[in-house]
């Protein structure tokens, strides 16, 4: 990959503090409440300015779990992920494709639109979108929601033999995929080489490990 689209290319030239009127997607609030003792109190927060207000359950956004058939071995899975520089890590992250849903779009047509628009593949949602859990990102800080979207991609549609994403301007996204069975060490690894770990990705791979710790998978 060529320094041009590689997303460890990217460096911050400067932080700076950002006033509410200047902000174009997160504005800081500060949030007054009664607890159980009489007192009222104040707790800072990030308030999405984007929410869409036709989005089902006031979800920000979604992350997509994709995986596939390994070529190598059919009965063994692969786990789609990507690296994309983050300005607040001030690193690359490793993270699960995903994306903000926009106005009056539904959450399985947001998430099947992102996966092609950040990896050139296309996938199909698996089970029933309604029933899967809307997720607090940060709930100390933030009141975003997320909902995970299981998806298959069928490397023999010609549509994926050679995926070219559709990213927008700025994006630089590497998309690749890890052996499903192997996520916890191979999330180890990166993070050993310096890249920052999505919490999502994170918490997914040791929940595998712990399964497999137990003899459930």
């Amino acid at each position: 990959m060529s320094s041009s689209t590689d997303p460890s290319a990217t460096r911050i030239v400067s932080v700076k503090p950002l006033e509410n009127k200047d902000a174009r997607w997160l504005n800081l609030v500060q949030i007054e409440y009664l607890t159980p003792d009489g007192q009222t109190r104040k707790w800072e927060a990030i308030h999405r300015t984007t929410t869409p207000k036709t989005s089902p359950g006031g979800v920000d956004s979604v992350h997509i779990i994709a995986v596939r058939s390994s070529s190598s071995d059919p009965t063994k899975k692969e786990i789609l992920l990507e690296k994309q520089f983050r300005p607040p890590a001030c690193r690359v992250c490793i993270e699960f494709p995903a994306g903000l849903v926009d106005p009056n779009e539904s959450i399985e047509t947001c998430a099947l639109r992102e996966l092609r628009e950040e990896t050139g593949y296309v996938g199909e949602v698996v089970g029933k979108v309604e029933e899967n859990i809307v997720m607090f990102g940060s709930p100390a800080s933030s009141a975003a929601k997320t909902v995970f979207i299981h998806a298959t991609i069928d490397t023999g549609r010609p549509e994926n033999q050679t995926p070219v994403a559709e990213l927008e301007d700025g994006e630089f996204i590497e998309p690749f995929w890890v052996p499903l069975s192997s996520l916890h060490a191979e999330v180890r690894k990166l993070a050993e080489e310096g890249f920052a770990i999505d919490s999502k990705v994170g918490i997914y791979a040791e929940g595998l490990e712990m399964g497999r710790l137990l003899g459930n998978v």
